[in-house]
């Protein structure tokens, strides 16, 4: 019948901005795995073609299975040129196109650098709805788009440091970087409110484990155990007793998942940010589980040291995140909450010193 081939051509598209990053290329391997998409709770599609896009050619670094899979293409190119953006959301005869952005400018670059961060952090979201805007006109239906914020927007002010913040938390942040990722917040939930896309917003705490140096400033809860376990000298910059929010990398991607296909919208409302699942640990509590890790995993440390604030190698060198986050939200919208400081470690061990 006509409704049976109608049924057979549906299918999803799936989009990943920014997939050359360490939670892109993590959500990447989970996404292959995966032959048909939920979307929403009620309806499930095939999922035809996976679009990595990264401002850097990352065809040639994609891990195996990820690279082997025929329905998977990359896209190198600026998320700030329409017509770039167009040919990334182009639905190639799919049916639904799910949109994940994770392309962002770090804290510290940010900082460093305020123009291209009103561009990057700021801009570039904007166009990527106004492009989902245009594609849910074309396709009769408003198109998911899942935008990867920080808890960093919350304003460091007594209520926040001696309340855990949410998802209703004044929005204020101490550096440019937060303010930017606030301001797409906002505009999503209005873009969502008009009815011109499906928006999401999925707010990460700091992804400890990431490989090699990064100008952020939550970098010093993540060297505390990647240096040292790669038989190197560590120099910490920070006290060692302040309590920080930390999230684990698998879980994220677990929860980004979710979030862009399984999770039922409406139930969001009108405040369409979710508060990713975290846990605050200080510098000691790292080091301590890095110890009790790298002896269960035989592996030899280096050792750590303080320094200065000054002599950190991060832009930001003080601590004014607010300390705990209310991830209830979270875990009533059925997101995974797995968030163990000695499995993170043992898992950046799995991927970068066993591998």
């Amino acid at each position: 019948s006509s409704l049976s081939r109608v049924i057979v051509t549906m299918s999803c598209k799936l989009v990943v901005l920014g997939a050359g990053g360490l939670v892109g290329a993590r959500f990447c391997r989970i996404a292959v795995k995966h032959q048909e998409v939920d979307c929403g709770p009620t309806a499930r599609l095939p999922l035809t073609k996976i679009c990595l896009v990264d401002m850097r050619d990352i065809s040639g670094s994609l891990e195996s299975e990820v690279a082997a899979d025929p329905r998977v293409r990359c896209l190198t190119g600026d998320l700030t040129d329409s017509q770039f953006l167009e040919q990334c959301v182009d639905p190639e005869g799919c049916t639904r196109v799910v949109v994940l952005h994770l392309a962002a400018l770090l804290s510290g670059y940010a900082e460093e650098n305020f123009d291209l961060g009103m561009q990057v952090n700021l801009q570039g979201p904007i166009g990527v709805m106004n492009a989902i805007r245009k594609l849910g006109d074309t396709l009769g239906s408003r198109q998911v788009y899942v935008f990867v914020s920080t808890d960093y927007v919350t304003c460091f002010n007594e209520q926040n440091k001696q309340n855990p913040t949410n998802e209703e938390s004044f929005r204020l942040s101490p550096v440019s970087y937060g303010v930017q990722k606030a301001c797409v917040e906002l505009l999503l939930c209005d873009y969502t409110r008009k009815g011109f896309i499906d928006g999401r917003v999925f707010r990460l705490s700091a992804v400890l484990g990431r490989p090699g140096w990064s100008n952020s400033i939550s970098y010093p809860y993540t060297g505390i155990f990647t240096q040292p376990l790669e038989g190197k000298d560590y120099g910490v910059p920070l006290p060692m007793d302040i309590p920080y929010p930390c999230s684990d990398l698998n879980n994220n991607v677990e929860g980004l998942w979710h979030m862009c296909t399984a999770l039922d919208g409406s139930k969001l409302d009108h405040n369409r940010v979710v508060q990713g699942p975290a846990k605050s640990y200080t510098l000691a509590q790292i080091w301590a589980a890095c110890q009790e890790v790298a002896k269960e995993e035989e592996v030899q440390l280096g050792s750590i040291h303080a320094v200065q604030a000054a002599e950190g190698t991060t832009t930001v060198k003080e601590i004014n995140v607010c300390p705990f986050v209310d991830c209830s939200k979270a875990e009533s919208l059925g997101f995974p909450m797995k968030v163990e400081i000695k499995e993170i470690i043992r898992d950046y061990i799995q991927n970068y010193i066993k591998k």
